[in-house]
């Protein structure tokens, strides 16, 4: 999987500043990272920080921004305020976003539909993509969740960012769900868990290698995002323990 790159989430460290967040991810190794518009200390937003101020950070600790999570589309959402997110995702220069639905009720799973229709085509406009993330207890959380969206919206700027250990937690095998939407999964991020409780890599349920050697025969050419462990004594240890991790199953091609 040579043309794979990995990035590492803001989300694991969701306390930490931007230039917090950025110099540990740096130091851990990687030289992608991954954003929030919302959560996270570090958080991208067009209220919160200029995107010049976001592209010299980013230069200083010599990194370069994957994706932005933006806000998640709900039953009463501000969408006027998720295309801000969007437009300055294009404005940073990122190939996507990453958005999430709201709870697992029919009004939402509608309401999302409904939004990504007008979000596409605006996506589209700023040569950028969506992707859209599954959750646990979320409302879009399995296969079939999936399939009712791409159902209803066909569109070359729509793709799926998956999230293993939300599948984990949702008891759903990431192996079908690789099988049945690999053209269109653009996005995969990595953790290990033990029930829904994150662990070091290698030390929970979820197979990782496995997951990595069905995304080669695939033929996956995406993007990967760790959310590794941290602990509060050694973060930054953790991180390129995480980031070493991840390049040897790449490396030795499973």
């Amino acid at each position: 999987m040579a043309n794979v790159q990995v990035s590492c989430s803001t989300g694991c460290i969701p306390t930490f500043n931007r230039a917090e967040a950025m110099q540990a991810i740096a130091n851990g190794g990687f030289q992608l990272i991954e954003g929030y518009a919302f959560e996270t200390e570090s958080r991208l937003h067009p209220d919160v920080v200029f995107p010049e101020q976001v592209l010299e950070d980013l230069r200083k600790y010599k990194l370069k921004l994957s994706g932005l999570n933006v806000s998640d589309v709900a039953v009463g959402c501000n969408l006027t305020g998720i295309k801000r997110e969007i437009e300055f995702a294009s404005t940073l220069g990122l190939p996507y976003v990453n958005i999430k639905g709201g709870l697992r009720t029919e009004r939402d799973m509608n309401a999302l539909i409904n939004s990504l229709k007008i979000l596409v085509k605006l996506a589209k406009a700023h040569n950028i993509d969506i992707n859209v993330r599954n959750c646990h207890g979320n409302r879009v959380e399995n296969s079939d969740d999936f399939g009712r969206i791409f159902s209803k919206i066909e569109h070359p700027s729509l793709g799926i960012a998956l999230d293993v250990g939300q599948l984990h937690s949702s008891k759903v095998d990431p192996s079908e769900v690789i099988d049945r939407f690999a053209p269109r999964i653009h996005v995969i991020y990595l953790r290990d868990q033990v029930g829904g409780r994150v662990v070091d890599f290698g030390k929970g349920e979820i197979d990782i290698a496995s997951i990595v050697a069905k995304l080669n025969a695939v033929g996956f050419s995406g993007l990967i995002v760790a959310e590794p462990h941290v602990h509060k004594r050694d973060i930054e240890k953790d991180i390129s323990s995480a980031h070493a991790f991840l390049q040897a199953l790449l490396a030795n091609g499973n």
